[in-house]
């Protein structure tokens, strides 16, 4: 065997690891971007979900199929903080009011899970179970407008003052890749129910 023979197999060596290495390097960006974009999509879908679940009952506030339940001096919501809601509807359009809740609850309440920060929003309706309408919800955050858009602090003193509000919520993963959580952010501009106001 000759020297430029020695060469030659050392060369190809060189240049086969190189390129297994880019090989490997390349299967693991795409393994790592499979796995983002599939878990934004996922995030993406429950975020939707949810914003059809919460903004169609937050249209609904006030509502009563029959009107007359609702008093000139009834309150249509009777609670507003930043991160819990409580008001009358009508849920199964049968002439009865309802009392709808929203809340968050702390971050105990998912501590089985790796992030930190996710919490379940809840939806409760009289004094029946609350339901889980997301369990990867990391904030949420509701800030209300009186009639001349001027923001009310919370928790609104007086919520019959309250003519339309904002809704925004971020929601995570559960569990990180490479240490980041994926992350989707929603906001309702400014929500209006018609009913809000004493008729």
């Amino acid at each position: 065997m000759g020297f430029t023979t020695l060469l030659d197999i050392l060369g190809a060596t060189v240049v086969g690891g190189l390129l297994l290495l880019i090989l490997l390097r390349m299967h693991g960006t795409v393994a790592g971007n499979t796995i983002i974009f599939g878990s934004d999509r996922s995030l993406q879908r429950s975020l939707a979900e949810t914003a059809m679940v919460v903004e169609n009952d937050f249209r609904k506030m006030g509502y009563c199929e029959d009107p007359y339940k609702l008093t000139e001096g009834m309150q249509r919501i009777l609670v507003a903080d930043s991160s819990f809601i409580s008001f009358y509807t009508d849920v199964d359009r049968d002439g009865n009011l309802d009392v709808m809740t929203y809340f968050l609850s702390d971050t105990t309440d998912l501590a089985s899970t790796p992030n930190p920060r996710d919490r379940i929003l809840y939806r409760q309706i009289n004094a029946s179970a609350p339901f889980i309408v997301s369990s990867n919800v990391t904030a949420l955050n509701l800030e209300y407008f009186d009639v001349f858009g001027n923001k009310l602090p919370s928790p609104v003193a007086a919520p019959d003052e309250i003519t339309n509000l904002r809704i925004s919520f971020k929601v995570e993963d559960a569990e990180a890749y490479d240490t980041l959580y994926s992350q989707a952010y929603w906001q309702q501009v400014r929500l209006t129910s018609k009913n809000l106001r004493n008729r």
